[in-house]
């Protein structure tokens, strides 16, 4: 059998062959995100005809739809895996760019660890009951054999002495599924060890027949599963990417093309946290559009770092699979730039003095900061001198709520909307607060009014699907997202979705139609 069907594969003619061999780079582009270059296609057909002979297929075209019929379900299919590891490089090892690993080491970690710490003991102190655990979140997106990963759980032990008093996650995704196995392993020969200090490879690894196993304690702190940073949806509650805190993502954008890493570029923004940042490598964003990101060069890196704001708004969807918790969901701005078009809410800068008008930049750039003590104390001040001043009460509830202060949070919320029934900012806050609090019914009701105050609001219609998608209510949440597919028809295509995404509209109704099947 295998003859014969080698001998029917010979006898199709090379341009039909050529044909299906541009399919399948397509495909692969499609599926993937992997940039196969011109020069590079000669070795994709010799791998091609290596997977067809093995799979006793007739010719690229058949191969093509055997790859199709298994592309729904990557994470099950066979020959995609075979594929991957065929066309990926995993060459990685422990610190590597002792720059950027030095940049970790002494700034943006030691940062990163005292800010959440300082968090988590505002946060226990303003709600008088238990310490609430300082968490931190990394990901390793490309994360390879494992030795990234591993190599920022070695930093994070040395820095924080008590870590294990942390909910600390460390993940490390990649395509790869082989890839993936030896990082789960731990188990590394001496060329994984290159760049590293002797003394840091006695400490955290033992000997292992020829190679060197990683400690337990370490191994644990690591998770690792499969990931593709092209089809998966992110940020997402089931697969632990959200709300993330550092992102390293290096040695991986050379695989992509422009336009697939400005869509990846777009989906790591999102899943960061407020003050998050994006370590990427050297010149691997050179072109793109990274304007959502404040940008911070240092000698060793560029890192990118997402603004400071509301941390509770940047809030997962939370399902029960993968494909559900795709819900295009856009993280909220701090409330003071989301006033509607349609709100007749005054500018402090035409009808304050400018004394009112320095308190509130002061509170506003407070809230940046994550001071929110301060935002407090400052706002007070605004409205005890100008008692109709709608954003100071959004800067107060906005600040009441990072501290966890929902009581205050919500009474700020109802003295704005004394001042201006018609705002959609307050029940945007209320709405959240509300989804913190389990009150799942409160915010459709808030979430429902925005809609009826704003009927454009996308971000609404966003949020409100998620939470049905969340109930396993998919005939509600189909009528949302119709809903707003009628929404995004009447706007302007080239029009970001909000301030703080640069995803347009036509993108989105794109993302509708695919993965909603809207």
């Amino acid at each position: 059998m295998m003859i014969s069907d080698r001998s029917t594969f010979h006898a199709v003619s090379q341009p039909s062959n050529d044909r299906s061999l541009l399919q399948i780079i397509d495909l692969i582009a499609d599926t993937l995100g992997f940039h196969i270059h011109l020069k590079h296609q000669d070795s994709l057909r010799k791998t091609i005809q290596t997977r067809i002979a093995a799979l006793g297929l007739a010719s690229f075209s058949d191969y093509y739809l055997y790859l199709m019929t298994q592309s729904r379900s990557l994470c099950s299919a066979t020959e995609w895996h075979r594929l991957i590891a065929l066309l990926s490089v995993t060459e990685s090892y422990f610190f590597r760019d002792q720059g950027q690993f030095g940049l970790l080491k002494h700034q943006l970690l030691p940062e990163l660890i005292d800010r959440k710490r300082q968090l988590s003991l505002i946060r226990s102190d303003t709600a008088n009951e238990k310490p609430h655990r300082p968490t931190l979140r990394l990901w390793s997106a490309g994360c390879s054999t494992g030795e990234e990963a591993y190599s920022l759980a070695i930093l994070i032990k040395e820095l924080i002495p008590d870590y294990q008093a942390w909910d600390i996650l460390i993940l490390g995704t990649d395509i790869n599924q082989s890839a993936i196995a030896i990082a789960q392993q731990g188990i590394y020969s001496d060329w994984s060890f290159r760049t590293t200090e002797p003394t840091l490879k006695n400490q955290y690894f033992r000997p292992h027949r020829k190679s060197w196993e990683i400690d337990p304690s370490i191994r644990q702190m690591v998770t690792f599963q499969f990931g593709n940073l092209v089809q998966d949806p992110y940020p997402d509650y089931n697969s632990k990417i959200h709300n993330l805190d550092l992102i390293l993502c290096r040695n991986v954008f050379i695989y992509f093309n422009f336009n697939t890493i400005a869509r990846i570029l777009e989906k790591f923004y999102c899943s960061l946290a407020p003050g998050g940042v994006l370590l990427p490598g050297h010149t691997e964003l050179y072109r793109q559009n990274t304007q959502s990101f404040l940008i911070k060069s240092f000698p060793q890196s560029i890192v990118y770092q997402r603004e400071l704001n509301l941390p509770i708004l940047n809030h997962p969807t939370n399902t029960t699979s993968q494909k559900a918790s795709s819900a295009p969901k856009a993280a909220l701005t701090p409330l003071i730039r989301q006033a509607s078009k349609s709100q007749p809410t005054a500018s402090p800068t035409n009808t304050q003095p400018s004394s009112h008008q320095a308190l509130f930049d002061q509170a506003r750039r407070s809230l940046r900061q994550e001071a929110y003590t301060d935002t407090i104390q400052t706002a007070q001040h605004l409205v005890s001198l100008a008692p109709q001043h709608f954003q100071a009460y959004c800067l107060l509830a906005e600040a009441h709520a990072n501290l966890g202060q929902y009581t205050q949070a919500t009474e700020a919320c109802q003295q704005a909307l004394q001042i201006n029934a018609l705002a959609t900012e307050p029940y945007y806050l209320l709405a959240q607060i509300a989804e913190e609090q389990g009150d799942i019914d409160s915010a459709k009701l808030f979430l429902k009014r925005i809609i009826y105050l704003t009927p454009n609001a996308v971000s609404a219609y966003q949020e409100l699907g998620s939470i049905y998608e969340r109930e396993g209510n998919a005939k509600q949440a189909q009528k949302t997202w119709r809903s707003l597919l009628e929404v995004l028809q009447g706007l302007p295509q080239e029009q970001s979705v909000n301030a703080n995404n640069r995803q347009t509209i036509a993108e989105l109704r794109e993302y509708l139609s695919h993965y909603r099947q809207v």
